[in-house]
């Protein structure tokens, strides 16, 4: 009788001996019904996101991070966390550290970027540059000419507005060579400057893990005797960390199991 009279509503039929639901008692048992059944379900997802499980979540990356640690951090993601949603967007260094800080990314993916000071990192992993030539250009870099034999080439690089210390890295080596690049095309996507290389339209600088099952035309050739390495980062909003300290430590713990592999 209170919650009839709260609702505003008859939710009994009480004129035979049987006491049976009225049409809107029925409705709202049905309702009150889906409601808690909801309510479960609410508490269970919040749980989840509470531990980093569930969710959506966008990160954003890198050409080459899509040959690299991407493929196998989605396979253990999808199997392992089915309920927690990854976007991902394809950019340059600068454009995601913008969306970063805009809160339109949750997370980027970037290879040696000076990161703005509100920005927090990670390295994930380090590994060697290798030169990319067309498959049919004859020229030896080994020792003692170096780099210096392809002072003469046309070279495909990143464009330097997205410098952000990756492009900086490459000049520098350039320079300790003895020579400046004669740059030719300039684009962000690996897989767009390995193209270009394999129709013999120059060389590039680009970390090892960006040819790996690449299968055109070209060739490639290791620098294993220098300081510089590629060195892929997480990176996420300093002040977001406490709300997105779950998934930095699950994102972690499976890029660490990544590298283990």
């Amino acid at each position: 009788k209170n919650l009839e009279t709260e609702i505003g509503a008859q939710l009994f039929d009480r004129t035979k001996k049987q006491i049976k639901p009225t049409a809107a008692g029925q409705f709202f048992r049905n309702e009150v019904k889906r409601i808690l059944e909801n309510l479960d379900q609410a508490k269970k997802k919040a749980a989840q996101i509470h531990r980093g499980e569930a969710g959506e979540i966008n990160i954003g990356h890198v050409s080459s991070a899509m040959q690299s640690v991407l493929p196998p951090f989605l396979k253990m993601i999808t199997r392992s966390y089915p309920d927690l949603k990854i976007g991902f967007l394809e950019n340059t260094n600068r454009l995601i550290f913008n969306k970063i800080i805009n809160r339109e990314l949750e997370f980027g993916i970037v290879p040696n970027a000076v990161a703005p000071d509100v920005i927090e990192e990670i390295t994930l992993y380090k590994e060697n540059f290798v030169i990319v030539m067309p498959k049919n250009l004859k020229i030896k870099i080994g020792k003692p000419a170096g780099l210096k034999a392809l002072s003469k080439v046309d070279w495909i690089l990143p464009a330097r507005e997205d410098g952000h210390g990756y492009n900086e890295i490459l000049y520098r080596l350039f320079q300790k060579n003895g020579f400046t690049p004669k740059v030719v095309f300039q684009s962000p996507n690996a897989s767009t400057n390995l193209r270009l290389v394999s129709e013999g339209l120059g060389v590039t600088i680009i970390g090892k893990s960006a040819i790996k099952n690449v299968n055109l035309n070209i060739k490639h050739y290791e620098l294993h005797d220098i300081p510089a390495k590629v060195e892929m980062r997480f990176v996420w909003l300093k002040e977001r960390k406490e709300e997105l300290k779950e998934y930095i430590r699950l994102f972690l713990k499976l890029f660490n199991e990544i590298q283990l592999h």
